[in-house]
């Protein structure tokens, strides 16, 4: 199934053992495609300038087997549109896509040349590359995380509990670096680790774990 949606400012993603993969692109229009695995719906709406697309196993009383089903969904979006995606029991994979929200439980983060303001995840792993990092909140429980930065808009704050760090900046990050943690071991590379600053230190880089090390680096 595929269809296409003008005018698409604003993308809403939600699935329960589904899998995720968007790009953002040139053209004005949204695209929607998915393939269906098993017992699962997907839903796809437009409201306004509003898309919001579901997907989640068909209720009990339509699956008289009890099947677990779920769907691969692909979705091509306007790089000037704003996203927030969610998965349990899935996995999102993202390219060149500006997110106010990206959240997994049980599944993992890959996200290639992308903007972001928050990414969360619960019993899994994040791979980030983020151009632009917008007054970024990160954090993770039960898995590490691997955030490479370009350039700060705000401040962050990038934290796991039971997860390693490493977190690699670029000289265009203009950071100031606190790092803590618990039980854990803190290394800085490339990086005065008396005076964490790179460039002007205009933003403030707060890295936390519990039960994991962490790593800083300039790239």
């Amino acid at each position: 199934m595929a269809m296409m949606l003008e005018n698409v400012k604003r993308v809403e993603i939600s699935a329960v053992n589904g899998r995720l993969d968007i790009e953002g692109w040139d053209n004005d229009h949204a695209e929607v495609s998915y393939t269906v695995h098993g017992e699962a719906e997907v839903e796809v709406e437009q409201k306004g300038e509003r898309l919001v697309i579901r997907e989640e196993p068909k209720k009990r009383f339509l699956n008289l087997l009890g099947k677990s089903g779920w769907a691969e969904i692909a979705v091509k979006v306007p790089r000037k549109a704003t996203v927030r995606a969610s998965t349990v029991n899935g996995e999102i994979r993202a390219r060149e896509v500006s997110f106010e929200k990206v959240s997994t439980v049980n599944g993992r983060i890959e996200l290639e040349n992308c903007e972001a303001e928050e990414i969360s995840n619960v019993n899994g792993r994040v791979r980030a590359h983020l151009t632009l990092a917008k007054s970024l909140k990160a954090g993770s429980v039960n898995g590490p995380m691997e955030v490479e930065i370009d350039e700060f808009e705000g401040d962050a704050k990038i934290s796991t509990v039971n997860g390693s760090i490493i977190l690699a900046l670029s000289d265009f990050c203009d950071a100031r670096i606190k790092a803590s943690r618990v039980n854990g071991v803190i290394t800085f590379e490339g990086i005065d680790p008396e005076n964490p600053i790179i460039g002007t230190g205009e933003f403030k880089v707060k890295v936390s774990t519990v039960n994991g090390s962490v790593v800083v680096r300039r790239v």
